[in-house]
């Protein structure tokens, strides 16, 4: 089988877990690729890029007459895949939702989807045969595309978003949801997910705690589970080319200095001995397992060090209806 060509990739392409290929590499905002696909595993690697792409930044040509019928099946049809213990990234993303990476929390009773994939009966048998979806936890209102076939399908379940972020009219990018269950304040400190405020003390030690992070929309918000994982949206991801979590300065859609006000706050969570994590899990870039022991000291640290890059970044923001068509304009 001769290797598929890159054609071109300007964008910047949202990784699942490993490099789309080993060779990858970070500059800025965006992603390159240095080599061609050598293995059938690098072609479905490289599909699973194509297809996880919202402004096709990323185009895959083969040979086809060189590809066994057959060989490659759906792009993503070795998803999901398991983190850690009960907690999946999904695969399957939708292009609505800007190709996020979206999770599940596999819990008796029902889990908790953590953003959503592209709607299919695929996904849907997954999420039944383990568990069912008791809760859909929004992240922003940009990642909010296909709550109502969800909540339909899951009759019961309870979708869960920033009140700052609900929309009665859907647009381009976002969906309309008024009638979203619990439509959650910003508030400082850690919350239930219904919304019952958590005092700094009982953080460590709740299964399921929200953090209020506005900056990148007015209404975003982190899902922390078990004192382990941080589900973060498009709020904070991990940079290799800095080697820290580091935030979205061109994607940063609401005000940057707000954004680094939310940051501070979980720092001083952390200083406090009450918030620690293992796992950052964003919406965009890869998760990453954090070095250390995964203490409150530990992840202050990391917290220090991402308040110290923001405050060095320009104030502002940028409108996203500009930049979609900008990244768009670099592709063709």
């Amino acid at each position: 089988m001769s290797p598929a060509r890159w054609e071109r990739m300007d964008g910047d392409v949202e990784r699942r877990g490993p490099a789309v290929l080993e060779g990858s590499y970070d500059e800025g905002s965006f992603t390159g690729v240095l080599r061609q696909p050598r293995s059938l595993a690098d072609l479905e690697a490289a599909r699973a890029a194509v297809a996880a792409c919202p402004v096709h930044a990323v185009r895959l040509r083969t040979s086809a007459e060189r590809v066994r019928p057959g060989a490659l099946g759906a792009p993503f049809r070795s998803w999901p895949r398991r983190i850690e213990d009960d907690v999946w990234a999904l695969g399957h993303p939708s292009a609505d939702n800007i190709g996020a990476t979206t999770y599940f929390i596999e819990r008796a009773g029902g889990g908790v989807l953590v953003d959503l994939p592209k709607p299919s009966e695929a996904v849907f048998r997954f999420l039944e045969e383990h568990g069912g979806v008791r809760w859909i936890f929004l992240t922003h209102r940009d990642h909010t595309e296909h709550h109502a076939e969800f909540a339909a399908r899951f009759p019961g379940c309870r979708r869960v978003l920033g009140a700052a972020d609900v929309t009665l009219r859907g647009g381009e990018y976002g969906a309309a949801t008024g009638d979203v269950e619990i439509q959650l304040a910003d508030r400082p400190e850690p919350m239930t997910l219904e919304g019952a405020p958590l005092a700094d003390g009982e953080l460590a030690g709740a299964e399921l705690a929200v953090l209020s992070q506005p900056g990148h929309t007015a209404g975003s918000m982190c899902l922390l589970y078990r004192g382990r994982f941080l589900f973060t949206g498009d709020h904070l991801a991990y940079s290799r080319r800095l080697g820290q979590i580091t935030a979205f300065r061109l994607q940063c859609w609401d005000d940057w200095e707000r954004q680094t006000r939310s940051v501070r706050r979980l720092a001083a969570l952390a200083e406090g001995g009450h918030l620690r994590f293992t796992w950052l899990l964003p919406g965009h870039g890869e998760w990453h397992r954090l070095e250390g022991d995964g203490s409150a000291a530990a992840t202050a640290a990391e917290l220090r060090r991402v308040v110290a890059w923001m405050e060095r970044q320009a104030p502002g923001h940028v409108p996203m209806l500009r930049f979609v068509p900008w990244v768009q304009s670099r592709t063709r």
